[in-house]
């Protein structure tokens, strides 16, 4: 293999070494011109001066070349021999320098390259008449500098020396000063050149993610097995984050037990995923020599660029704190950063509230109970074990099917029934709502895309898909795979998004609306929300919260004032929980346009619908829906 001084020259590794010969050989190649010259040894009788001059010729620690004007070797030593292993009876006075490569090439040292090759790259720098320095790998990997100097008669010198050692030496020194000793992971030095890196070319549509990884339980394998063993778990550490990345993605060791992950080209879908492979890589059992065995755990804190931060202080910040949040919830499970997070403080009680509860009022075992539900949950997402039940939605006045809600279910071989109320807050709080809102949506509208074009399909948005910047690329591709049609698709939005002033929670509605999916208003009357508010939002059905069905007092008056003044602002109005005849009977009464609930229909499989779907009559078109519970 032959490198050229155009390209080698460039390379970081080797411009100490090059400049290092470049000063040295130039020296030595000009002293030997002035010996050559001004003293003429050559043509001098033998003597002591001669017997010196040839004993430095053959002792120097560099190979030499002596050519004249027609390209004929005039001297050569015996470490230029070594070098380019070709024994000095095979070279002779007067031989021409093209015969000289071609025995080179015989022995090896050019694999791949023929002669002429060689010669014609070699003679173009020759005929130039410049002096200068290039790199030549040899075949068998050895790095040679070489030091080219023309004569004033038209003949050249060239020296030679093998710098593959120090290349080794340097290489070595300018790997450590880059990354961690112990893991060999990127250090903090490297690791901030490159999050500046992907931060400078992250967009909305190109995302970035950073994940912030510290080890549970490392102290006390120190204390207990002594630094030794944990310097074992660290190594092991490294290569088991390696093991689960992507060509191009950065594993980085900041100090103690604290890594970092950089993601290039990533979601906050994505990275959630990388999180929960690198989670399940990282907990359990490693084995450490003759210390024994040691169990250690990792907590994981994940941002995204340019959704939470363009700025690698901010974006370390929000990560840290999303950290902080998963270590103090116990719970072993990565946690995405999110608006919640932004005015907690740095202090352990304010950090993780949810965390601090559930420690008070359940204990350790309950946290291990909904870190092993979480497990299981991600398991079942690839298991089989979730299906999905539909529950239509009909016209008050015409009965007609409008719609249907698709309503996540887990039966678990072992659990058996799992109730959305239970696993639902567990995916939010490990950050599996993403990962499990796509598993319906794409599920859910590859069955509605086989239904009637008058039916359309809702899925209810968790709070939490709102500040995740893929969810309408997210959407976009599962329609885009499913082959439903924009506007036959529903997000169900929970009311107190509305509220929300976030950058990300704005771009999202907006994003959708311009895709063309409906969003309709879930538990209408239970937040804070204004209907002024939803009328700039441009939504299409507000659903009133089943409790306005309860009896009481102010049951009529309340469900008729929140049923006109949606209507006068253009909405239709969708009341669930609609159990009996009475309740069907009022809400006719009021004007209600949409009705759901089990006096019309429970939910049902998505084969017993397709039955009521192909009994149902179309003639006119309304609208349905689908929600994960």
């Amino acid at each position: 293999m032959h490198c050229d001084a155009a390209s080698l020259m460039q390379m970081p590794l080797f411009k100490n070494a090059v400049q290092h010969v470049d000063t040295a050989h130039r020296k030595l190649s000009r002293l030997f011109s002035v010996v050559w010259y001004d003293l003429s040894w050559r043509f001098a009788p033998p003597g002591t001066f001669r017997q010196r001059f040839e004993q430095a010729i053959v002792n120097m620690p560099q190979g030499i070349c002596l050519y004249d004007a027609q390209d004929r070797l005039q001297l050569v030593n015996e470490q230029f021999c070594r070098i380019y292993s070709q024994p000095m009876a095979s070279l002779h006075m007067g031989m021409r320098f093209h015969d000289i490569l071609a025995n080179s090439c015989a022995v090896g040292n050019y694999p791949g390259r023929t002669v002429e090759d060689i010669y014609r790259e070699r003679k173009a720098h020759i005929d130039s008449r410049r002096p200068g320095t290039f790199l030549q790998e040899l075949g068998d990997g050895r790095l040679i500098a070489i030091y080219h100097q023309p004569l004033e008669d038209g003949g050249w010198v060239c020296t030679y020396e093998d710098i593959t050692e120090r290349r080794r030496a340097e290489s070595r020194i300018e790997f450590l000063a880059q990354h961690d000793v112990l893991t060999e992971l990127p250090n903090r030095l490297l690791f901030n050149e490159r999050l500046d890196e992907i931060l400078a070319i992250a967009r909305e549509d190109s995302p970035s993610a950073l994940l912030c990884l510290d080890l549970d339980g490392f102290k006390e394998i120190n204390d207990d097995l002594g630094h030794a063993a944990g310097d074992l778990l660290l190594k092991e550490v490294g290569r088991r984050l390696l093991a689960n990345l992507r060509k191009g993605d950065t594993a980085a060791r900041l100090g103690g037990d604290e890594f970092a992950i950089l993601l290039h080209s990533a979601s906050a879908a994505e990275a959630v995923a990388t999180a929960h492979r690198v989670t399940t890589a990282l907990n359990g059992k490693y084995e450490l020599d003759q210390y024994g065995e040691a169990n250690v755990g990792v907590s994981i804190g994940i941002a995204c660029a340019p959704a939470h931060a363009n700025e690698p202080e901010a974006l370390l910040s929000h990560a840290d704190k999303a950290l902080y949040a998963a270590k103090s919830a116990g719970l072993g499970i990565p946690r995405l950063y999110d608006d919640h997070l932004k005015s907690e403080t740095k202090t352990a009680s304010s950090r993780s509230p949810l965390g601090k509860k559930r420690r008070q009022s359940s204990g350790l075992q309950a946290l291990r109970q909904a870190a092993n539900l979480a497990d299981d949950l991600r398991a079942a997402m690839h298991a089989g074990h979730l299906y999905l039940n539909y529950q239509p939605i009909y016209d008050t006045c015409t009965r007609r099917l409008i719609a249907c809600e698709a309503l996540l279910r887990w039966n678990d071989p072992i659990r058996g029934n799992v109730s959305p109320l239970e696993f639902i807050p567990i995916a939010e709080d490990s950050g599996l709502i993403g990962p499990l809102t796509e598993w319906v949506l794409l599920h859910a509208c590859k069955e509605a895309a086989a239904w009637p074009d008058p039916v359309q399909l809702s899925v209810n948005l968790s709070p939490l898909n709102l500040g995740q910047p893929s969810l309408v690329t997210t959407v976009t591709r599962v329609l885009n795979d499913t082959g439903l049609a924009p506007q036959r698709l529903i997000l169900e939005l929970t009311e107190g998004l509305l509220l929300e002033r976030s950058n990300t929670v704005r771009n999202a509605l907006l994003g959708l609306k311009d895709l063309g999916v409906e969003l309709w208003i879930d538990d209408f009357g239970a937040g804070h929300a204004n209907l002024s508010y939803l009328q700039r939002l441009t939504c299409n059905v507000v659903k009133i919260d089943r409790g306005f069905l309860d009896q009481h007092d102010k049951r009529r008056e309340l469900l008729g004032g929140m049923i006109s003044l949606a209507q006068s602002c253009g909405l239709r109005v969708l009341a669930e929980g609609v159990e009996t005849i009475e309740h069907d009977a009022l809400l006719k009464e009021l004007g209600c346009d949409l009705l759901q609930g089990y006096l019309l229909a429970r939910p049902m499989s998505a084969e017993s619908l397709r039955t009521l779907i192909s009994t149902s009559d179309f003639s006119v078109s309304e609208s349905p829906s689908l929600a994960l519970v």
